[in-house]
């Protein structure tokens, strides 16, 4: 296979020379350039001259308002001026590759974190191996990508486990038990989380803790524990640093309220992240779940609007999967049963495909409610409007965070 094959197949579906088009000719740019160094041993070398001077044409040709020129450039430069193609090549190209994850370029994501996990040698940088491995898997699962998120897992636990890296091994069990939980096996899952809760606490490891708790929340959730995986979401804020990664905590919270009835606290944190969420993935989701709940208020107008912003999006097959599902209950609340029809079968059979299980169940019988349905409408089901008081301070606290949001950007 012709190696970054997933650059070249971007290329060939855009539009030649335009923003974008160069911004991802300049990313294969310096990755190519990367590669002849890895090969010759070296970065200085007389007869990479022509190379480099093209390759520096590409990048200064991204837009200047492009996220990309600036972490190619690091690239670039880090690689000119070092003898070989090092940790901080191999920590600049990882930079490279949160920023086309953040953007939900996860194919080229994955080839970039790819790239450096065969670069790094395990037996003289450890932990720059099992990172991007990890990278790999984290960004290959929200592609869709199973086999190779399932082999860079196991590659990055291996790795820890041999060096005795116990917070690596345990942050790969993070990200494998959440691939369980995307493909429907939610009791697998639970056994990985709580050991890994239970483990995480005792060592002090207050990520991946965080990130465990995040998890659970969001497991808790999906059984139907509404009020418990908030209260696990919020004690999980209290470990998490990384916005990106409390952005995905708030998103999970906010799907959490809609299921509680509390629709209020909902809208309030998906129009925060719909506008301030700092990956493509977050805010594609806040406007799903604002989909949703445009719906549920029988807000048609807004419905329309959101459904229509996001079949225009390249979301990836778990979000695919929930629009077409929102979609169809969406249509039939309104009383647009054949549209309902044709959105729930697709829903159906896409998430069949892509292996969501759960989500293929959910779709198959809400179409079975709507076939049973002949002159009412379907009864899909609302969420009750009792929640413990617990909940309650989750909501206020949200509540002050929108509050602080909207103070900080006056």
């Amino acid at each position: 296979m012709i190696r970054h094959q997933v650059y070249f197949d971007r290329l060939g579906s855009m539009r030649e020379d335009s923003p974008l088009w160069r911004s991802v000719f300049a990313g294969l740019s310096v990755l190519r350039l990367i590669d002849s160094y890895v090969e010759t041993g070296a970065s200085v070398d007389p007869t990479n001259w022509a190379q480099l001077h093209s390759v520096r044409s590409a990048v200064d040709n991204v837009s200047d308002g492009d996220p990309m020129r600036g972490v190619l450039t690091t690239v670039l430069e880090e690689a000119n001026k070092r003898a070989a193609v090092d940790e901080v090549v191999c920590a600049s190209l990882l930079q490279y590759g949160h920023a086309l994850d953040y953007e939900a370029s996860w194919g080229l994501a994955v080839d970039v974190f790819s790239t450096v996990a065969k670069l790094a040698r395990p037996e003289k940088n450890p932990r720059l191996a099992v990172e991007a491995n990890i990278l790999v898997g984290g960004s290959a699962r929200r592609n869709g990508d199973w086999e190779i998120s399932a082999r860079a897992y196991s590659q990055a636990a291996y790795i820890a486990d041999t060096v005795g890296d116990r917070e690596g091994v345990l942050t790969v069990q993070v990200g494998i038990a959440n691939t369980y939980m995307a493909k429907g096996n939610l009791p697998q899952a639970q056994t990985i989380l709580d050991d890994v809760i239970i483990q995480a606490q005792d060592r002090a490891m207050a990520d991946v803790h965080g990130r465990a708790l995040h998890a659970r929340a969001a497991l808790a959730a999906r059984q139907g524990k509404h009020a418990e995986g908030l209260k696990l979401a919020y004690e999980a804020l209290g470990h998490i640093r990384k916005p990106a990664q409390r952005d995905e905590v708030l998103d999970d919270m906010g799907a959490m309220f809609t299921l509680l009835g509390r629709y209020d606290a909902a809208r309030d944190t998906h129009l925060i992240l719909a506008n301030t969420a700092q990956t493509k993935l977050v805010r594609w989701s806040a406007s799903l779940n604002l989909m949703e709940l445009a719906s549920l208020d029988r807000q048609e107008l807004a419905f329309d609007t959101y459904s229509r912003e996001l079949a225009r999006e390249p979301l990836n097959p778990w979000l695919r999967a929930h629009y077409l599902l929102f979609l169809g209950e969406g249509f039939a609340r309104f009383g647009r049963y054949e549209a309902a029809e044709d959105a729930l079968s697709e829903a159906s059979v896409f998430a069949d495909v892509n292996q969501l299980h759960e989500l293929a169940f959910k779709a198959q019988s809400a179409l079975e409610a709507l076939h049973a349905t002949s002159t009412s409408k379907p009864k899909f089901s609302t969420a009750s409007q009792w929640v413990p008081e617990e909940v309650d301070t989750v909501i206020r606290a949200i509540s002050d965070l929108r509050k602080a949001t909207v103070a900080a950007s006056d």
